[in-house]
Order: structure tokens, then sequence, then C-alpha cells
């Protein structure tokens, strides 16, 4: 059966799909001992030799699709193999014999909804910014947040050099100390939110992930993880223009 070469890298694991893409257009992609530069290129999984670095990739069969919420602790990394992490979401998932990568990244002081997956073309989606899944926050932010730099940030702003896409961001609670706000992305720069206030003069004291499309965190405690229902999986392919 004939399938597109990201999509065969994807499912076994290698990286998501954006991530499979640039080790395609890198040149480090063969099929058939010819470097293959072309992301849409199809092969058969079951009758060419695809290797990626020198090494062939492991058994390409199409594996039953999983994905899992999981509310992610403080100083965890959202990463599947790290040597200097000390502690990193792979640790909670040993107990799941399939290969599955994060959707899109928590840093390490962030906590709440991290979705964890081997569905490469649904990660791809849910994080590319051109599908416009939101993704919704709670942040605590040390001092009185200006309303006028609440307005710069909806309408986007420059961030050395990388401009932010509009945004939504709503005042639960103000005092001198600090305020409490609410904040839907539709896009997931680097450590965006954090910057978003540094830049403004604020320090973002927590930070976390509660909703993301139409899933909600609700009752799972920091550390714990279920498999979506299929109800909540065809919501969520839904929110990301799949069938």
């Amino acid at each position: 059966m004939s399938e597109r070469l990201q999509v065969v890298l994807a499912r076994v694991g290698l990286a998501s799909r954006r991530g499979v893409v640039s080790l395609i257009e890198s040149g480090k992609v063969t099929v058939n001992g010819v470097v293959v530069l072309e992301k849409g290129f199809r092969v058969d999984a079951q009758k060419d030799k695809i290797t990626v670095d020198g090494a062939e990739i492991p058994s390409a069969e199409p594996q039953k699709k999983l994905t899992y919420i999981f509310n992610k602790p403080k100083n965890v990394m959202t990463t599947m193999q790290d040597p200097h992490a000390e502690h990193a979401v792979a640790e909670f998932f040993e107990d799941i014999p399939a290969r599955l990568f994060p959707v899109g990244r928590l840093d390490r002081d962030t906590t709440g909804l991290l979705l964890m997956t081997n569905d490469g073309e649904l990660a791809f989606r849910l994080t590319h910014p051109k599908f416009g899944v939101v993704k919704h926050y709670r942040a605590v932010v040390r001092g009185a947040v200006a309303d006028t730099e609440i307005k710069k940030m909806e309408s986007g702003v420059d961030l050395e050099g990388d401009q932010t896409a509009p945004c939504k961001i709503t005042v639960e609670s103000r005092d001198p100390a600090k305020t409490v706000l609410s904040i839907d992305l539709h896009e997931g720069k680097k450590r965006q939110i954090r910057r978003l206030f540094d830049q403004a003069g604020y320090r973002v004291l927590e930070l976390e992930r509660w909703g993301y499309g139409p899933l909600l965190l609700a009752e799972l405690r920091p550390g714990q993880k279920r498999l979506l229902t299929v109800n909540e999986i065809s919501q969520l392919r839904k929110a990301a223009g799949l069938k």
C-alpha cells in the first residue's frame, strides 16, 4: 500500500510529523538507497527499504493509534529521551508498550495538560498554528498587570523578531501583589507566555495549561494520565480539521 513518506516515519515514532519533515528535508532519509527530499514522496512500507541516518527504520506496520491526556507536574521535562533531565514525561509512560511522543511542549516549570500520542497526523495538526486549535492557560503574574499591556499582548507583539499571533487574555483577579489571568493561544512559540510578560516587565509565577481544544484536565491530578475516549478523540480530530 502506497503512503506518504512522512506518514510512515511518524508512525514508527521517530518524531512528530513536523519533526520527520525536517529529517527528510535535511537529506537524512533514503528509500531503496536513494536520498529523498520530497516530503510527499510515496512509499510502500512493506516493500521499500527506508533508512534514517543510515539505519533502517523498524517495522512500519500500522499500529493502533493511542492518545493519552496527562497532567504534567512541575520540574518534569517534556521529552522521551534526555540524559540530562532529572525527570521526564517518559517516566510516566513506561508501562505503555506503544512508542508515544508529546504533542508540543510544556517547559519544565509549566504544569498541566499534555497530550501523548503515536498519531503523527493528529499531532501535526494540533501543533501547527494554521489549524488554529486553541490552548487554554491560567497564569499567576507578579504585580498588577496594566490593561494597556494586556491589550498589546492580545494584538500580537514582537518577541526578538518573532511576531506573535493575536490571543485572548482575561483578568480573573488583580491586586498589587499579583494578577491571575486566563490566556487562550492558537499557537505555541517557545516559552511564549513567559516571554510576553517578561518583555512587559512582569514575572510569571505560575503557569498551567488546563485545556487543549475541546479537552479539559478536569479531575486529573498531577502525574496522572488516562487514555482518551472514542468520543474525545472524535472531538479532538474535528477541532484539528480531520474526519
